[in-house]
């Protein structure tokens, strides 16, 4: 395991990243007018409120835990430029 790593790392690295699934379904439908019923099952899956929270709770989870692992590297790490 590397310095600044968790055994949950790589479950962590499997949640959402980025911007939110619905904008990106959103244009998609739009860009060919709602024609195709798969496009549009799947902007309406991803407007569902409770699967827009969950994957808003996923991705500030993903953020927090990242932030944690930098916390403890750094406390980890040696100061530097002490001394003289």
């Amino acid at each position: 395991m590397k310095q600044g790593e968790s055994p949950k790392s790589e479950w962590v690295g499997e949640l959402a990243d980025g911007p939110p699934s619905k904008k990106d379904f959103a244009a998609l439908v739009e860009s060919d007018g709602a024609r195709d019923s798969a496009e549009v099952e799947y902007y309406e899956a991803a407007a569902d409120p409770q699967f827009v929270r969950n994957e808003t709770e996923q991705r500030r989870f993903r953020s927090q835990f990242r932030r944690r692992l930098r916390h403890r590297a750094a406390k980890k790490r040696p100061a530097s430029g002490a001394g003289g």
